[in-house]
């Protein structure tokens, strides 16, 4: 439809974002079913900025109203919907594992039950630290999901950056030999180190900036490594290099998530070219697996200011993709140092 392209090419223009009629389409198709801007974000899912810029152009155009903190077509963009068949999304995502694939079964659920007792304990999330952390049984889905994988059992794991205390879910398991955990922020290392002690879990935990090089005991030292970078290409290359630089060899793996909130398909197709150039396999791809609680410092964030209704979000809104990649001869990690501002572009909103 030419208004889709129209809506498009405009919103393109004013935010940098690689935008498509789909994309307007998609952001449609949210606002039937819901008026509610942050879900909207969500069932769209593409970028927060785009989907923003898309909804002030459309409300412009008359097609959608906003009237207080919700967003609702108009008579004449139900109209336009009818008649370019435009429909809600639909889910059919299974409702025991919420589509993860994996469950917290009885073999994890005494450590499951432990770390839901132990995490309401945490440090908040900060915003200096672009911090965010998943739900507890996120934490354990993923440890799910690794075990699954053969990934734990008998190996050293390594996890760079721990808002998710995924330190402290792999060490309560008893899976792996042994537990790494590099962080820049000190409260949440004094944490994991109190909860170590106190459950004799023999956690290493380090205070550790990523932007510099990784200690020398740590580089080529590891069987799995999981970490949850920032969003541009160039920090996914950065930490996401720093994980593969921390491992022994051939065929071992790595996870991390990817959003749709802050990355276009655009650039999901250069993280993965800077993936598959530094020697990994991308073997699984776990759509919105990881849900993250909404944090308290949201009225800071870029994307706040981009919202065209100013209405907090009141249900989990951003959700990432689980990536797990496996390496293959010649894998090159990077451990360079990080110089520079790597951690906005165009499609950041949480920054």
């Amino acid at each position: 439809m030419e208004l889709l392209e129209k809506v498009a090419r405009e919103a393109e223009e004013r935010t940098q974002v690689p935008a498509y009629p789909v994309s307007v389409e998609k952001v449609l198709k949210a606002v039937i079913l819901s008026g509610d801007f942050w879900k909207i974000v969500d069932y769209s899912d593409e970028p927060l900025p785009l989907v923003a810029e898309i909804l002030k152009i459309l409300n412009r155009e008359g097609i959608i109203a906003f009237e207080g903190s919700q967003i609702l077509l108009t008579e004449k963009g139900a109209e336009f919907v009818k008649e370019a068949n435009i429909q809600p999304p639909v889910s059919h995502r299974c409702k025991c594992c919420n589509g993860r694939g994996v469950v917290i079964d009885e073999t994890l659920k005494d450590a499951f039950e432990k770390f839901v007792e132990i995490q309401k304990n945490r440090p908040p999330a900060i915003h200096c630290f672009d911090q965010g952390y998943v739900t507890p049984e996120n934490s354990f889905a993923r440890v799910a999901l690794a075990d699954d994988r053969g990934d734990l059992r008998g190996k050293k794991v390594c996890v760079l950056g721990d808002d998710d205390l995924m330190s402290i879910a792999l060490a309560l398991t008893g899976l792996p030999e042994k537990v790494t955990i590099l962080e820049i922020d000190e409260r949440l290392i004094n944490f994991i180190k109190e909860v170590s002690d106190k459950y004799n879990l023999n956690i290493d935990a380090r205070v550790h900036d990523l932007r510099k090089p990784l200690p020398k005991d740590v580089v080529g030292a590891y069987d799995t490594f999981f970490c949850d970078p920032p969003e541009t290409v160039e920090a996914i290359k950065a930490f996401v290099g720093r994980g593969v630089a921390t491992l022994k060899a051939e065929r071992c793996a790595g996870y991390f998530g990817v959003t749709r909130r802050e990355s276009s398909l655009d650039k999901w197709r250069k993280i993965q070219k800077v993936l598959l150039d530094m020697g990994l396999v991308i073997t699984d791809l776990l759509h919105n697996f990881n849900e993250y609680v909404n944090w308290d410092y949201y009225e800071e964030m870029r994307g706040w200011q981009l919202t065209p209704v100013k209405e907090p979000p009141k249900e989990i809104w951003y959700k990432s993709t689980q990536f797990r990649v496996e390496t293959v001869k010649g894998f090159k990690g990077f451990n360079e140092p990080i110089v520079g501002d790597i951690y906005n572009d165009a499609e950041s909103s949480t920054t």
